[in-house]
This record gives structure tokens, C-alpha cells and sequence, in this order.
């Protein structure tokens, strides 16, 4: 279900390791400590080249200048040039997995198991809940699972049941080839995308080899329900996002039971609703006045806000494409790696 969008790598050796359904494999060369990327899956899911260790940690390098993960660099200092990477060992710095083969397989199996429909908006809420406590300034939090050590946090209700799903995918793959491959922290990112290609959304691909943490995250990270457009703004901005990929992955709310459009199809009528405004109409009845949160009904009327909301009401794809980008990047933030593995 999960299939990758790359156009923000184009030119760059793709990080787009796990591609569930994809017919063509892409391959590990276990005998030169190689992995094989695939350079563009627009063309075909061929797999290019094999890439060096050197090379590998430049295409990550690359990924980081632009901002899609964390693996080759902090966030803030980037790297000008592989000299700073070229001393780094494995144990120093691991590096996002490719997921291909018997381990592929037990993970799509595991995600058939474990994810239907009812189950989509809580697991999305999850990841952003797990992945959302990343902080550029202290350089910590992040998709790393420590949303188990949460669950009892305010913000964190009703949780415990997208919990469960990630408990259930990861114990549908012991005895396979994926047990101690995949982290917590990974199927979190893979449920969560296979969520959305299962709601109708964009077919989108993540990286595994996350490190869990080993205690919760910082407290007051995440952003509060009435919070203004600015303080969203900022909110997300102390994450690394910009106002476009926080919007964009606000988009998500059109999953679940906050009253935009179909609670199990991802579309982008969260857009459209917030440009009409249902919940501020001189006629609106008690149903209409409880669409959205108050952190939503702010957005339009935010000069910030207001064009890419327009933007993503008047053309889905490029709803999709963007929350498919925004999706890998929150995912990626703050993930420690383990050391280069073949899977």
C-alpha cells in the first residue's frame, strides 16, 4: 500500500527504502556492504546504483540540506561537505534501512493484519503525537516511540487504542524476518502511512532503522487545541516545519470524527471546509458549530495561512504530494539510526 513520491529528491539518490507493493525489488549487495537505492521511482522503481558508504552518507547529506530527515547532519548544521562526515563509524552514525524480501513481506503481511480502516485516524494521530515532540532547539524528542512512555499525558487521550495497533503489527512479525529489524518507532511511521493509502490518500514510502527511546519526551511540546495562528506557527517552526508542511499535514484532520467530510476517506476536504466555514454561519446548527477545533478555525484568516489552504482546496494532488513530503520529513526528525544494516 505504500509507494514513494520523490520529486523533492529528484537529481539525489533517493531515500525512498520501503515500497510496499512495488513489483521490482530493490536489491542489497551483502557481500560489498552496498545498498541499493532506487535514483527515481517515477521511472519504474528501477534501482540505478549501488551506493558506497560515502556515498550513501552524501545522498542523506543532501536529504538533510533540504530538509527530509535527520540522519546525515543535526538540524541547523548541515554540513557543507562530506569532511565532516568522512571520520564518522558506524557506531557514531547509522543511517536509514532498506526494507526488501522475506522482511518486506512480513511487514506487509503484519500491516494487512493489524490495520483496517476504523483504526486510521487514531494510528495517524499517533505518529504526529510521537513524532511531534521534536525540538530543533534542543535537538531532541522526535519519532522514536517515546509516545508509549505518554499515553496518560492530557493531550495524549484516547491514544492507548492507536498503541495497541502498533502492538499488534509488531507482534505479527516476530518469528519473521523483520523482528529486530523494524523498531517501534518504525511501524509507527509505517502504519501511520499505510493509514493513509488506505483512507484513498498518497501511496508513500519511509525509511526503517529508528533507534526507540528509552523514556518519554519533553512535556509541552506538542501544540494546544486553542492555540492562535501564530502560536502555530511557531509551534511548528520549534520543529522544523515551515507554515506550508505544517498546513499540509494539518490536512490529515479530514480523518476521524472532527466533522470534515467522510471520517475514513483521506481527501482534501479539510481545505474546502475551512474556507466555508461551516461552524461560523448565521444559521449554523449545533453539528455545524462543532466541525473543527479551534486551532482549525483560526487557519483561514491567517494572511499566511489563507493561500495554501486555497492552494490545497483547489487541487488535491498537490495536497498529496506536499503532505506526503511534509509526512516523511516528521517522521524523520530527530530519529536517531542504527548502524548500516541489510534487511
Amino acid at each position: 500500500m505504500l509507494a514513494p513520491s520523490c520529486s523533492h529528491l529528484q537529481h539525489t539518490p533517493s531515500l525512498q527504502p520501503f515500497v510496499v507493493g512495488c513489483p521490482k525489488r530493490l536489491r542489497t549487495d551483502q557481500t560489498k556492504s552496498r545498498i541499493t537505492y532506487c535514483m527515481c521511482h517515477a521511472s519504474g522503481h528501477e534501482a540505478n546504483a549501488a551506493l558506497s558508504r560515502r556515498q550513501l552518507l552524501h545522498a542523506l547529506l543532501v536529504l538533510s540540506a533540504s530538509g527530509v530527515g535527520s540522519a546525515a547532519a543535526n538540524p541547523g548544521q548541515t554540513p557543507t561537505s562530506l569532511d565532516g562526515l568522512s571520520a564518522l563509524t558506524d557506531q557514531q552514525q547509522g543511517v536509514p534501512a532498506v526494507l526488501e524480501g522475506k522482511a518486506k513481506q512480513a511487514v506487509e503481511q503484519a500491516l494487512r493484519k493489524s490495520v483496517d480502516k476504523t483504526k486510521c485516524p487514531v494510528v495517524l494521530r499517533l505518529v504526529f503525537h510521537d513524532s511531534g515532540t521534536y525540538n530543533t532547539a534542543a535537538g531532541n524528542g522526535g519519532a522514536n516511540a517515546s509516545i508509549q512512555y505518554e499515553l496518560e499525558r492530557p493531550e495524549n487521550f484516547g491514544l492507548k487504542r492507536g498503541w495497541k495497533v502498533i502492538q499488534q503489527a509488531m507482534n505479527n512479525i516476530q518469528g519473521t524476518a523483520a523482528e529486530g529489524v523494524v523498531a517501534h518507532a518504525d511501524m509507527i511511521a509505517l502504519v501511520g502511512a499505510y493509514a493513509v493509502g488506505l483512507c484513498g490518500g498518497p501511496l508513500i514510502s519511509v525509511p526503517v532503522g529508528r533507534i526507540d527511546a528509552q523514556r518519554p519526551d519533553a512535556t509541552g511540546r506538542l501544540p494546544a487545541e486553542d492555540f492562535s495562528a501564530d502560536q502555530l506557527k511557531q509551534a511548528f517552526q520549534q520543529q522544523g516545519l515551515s507554515v506550508q508542511e505544517f498546513l499540509a499535514l494539518a490536512g490529515a484532520h479530514t480523518l476521524g470524527s472532527k466533522g470534515f467530510g467522510d471520517p475514513l476517506t483521506f481527501d482534501n476536504a479539510y481545505y474546502t471546509a475551512l474556507l466555508q466555514k461551516p461552524w461560523a454561519a448565521p444559521n449554523a446548527d449545533s453539528m455545524a458549530k462543532m466541525i473543527g477545533l479551534p486551532s482549525d478555525h483560526v487557519l483561514p484568516d491567517d494572511p499566511d495561512c489563507k493561500p495554501i489552504i486555497q492552494m490545497y482546496a483547489a487541487d488535491q494532488q498537490q495536497f498529496f504530494k506536499d503532505f506526503s513530503d511534509a509526512y516523511v520529513k516528521l517522521t524523520t526528525l530527530g530519529a536517531q539510526w542504527k548502524p548500516l544494516v541489510h534487511v
